[in-house]
């Protein structure tokens, strides 16, 4: 495996590990963590997922916004949870914060690979 598939591989398997962990935390009704760490959370979601499909990065990004929206819905079906707009928005515009930072990131290597 080389080096670029290798980084992307393990990238994609970060992703999953996220993926699952926000899951759990949607849907466990006795979570609470605190409100910095899950918009952290998925603005990493949103960086992780945008880089692990460098040829399909639509699909990362569709991948992040759906946890990111999904997670807060499904809230709605579990006791003791409830669906927030604010925490919808806060979690999608923190996903998506992830996403265009690793886009920008791509764009300067791009923009350095040129120049050289």
């Amino acid at each position: 495996m080389g080096g670029h598939s290798g980084t992307v591989y393990s990238l994609r398997i970060v992703a999953a590990i996220l993926i699952v962990t926000l899951a759990w935390d949607a849907l466990d009704p006795w979570a609470g963590p605190s409100p910095f760490f899950v918009l952290a959370s998925y603005f990493l979601l949103g960086f992780v997922c945008a880089a692990a499909f460098p040829g399909q990065v639509w699909f990362g990004i569709a991948v992040a916004v759906a946890a990111a929206i999904g997670f807060e819905v499904l809230q709605f079906l579990v006791p003791l949870r409830d669906v927030r707009g604010i925490e919808l928005i806060g979690k999608w515009l923190s996903a998506s914060g992830g996403v265009i930072l690793e886009l920008i990131l791509v764009l300067a290597r791009e923009l350095r690979q040129r120049k050289r």
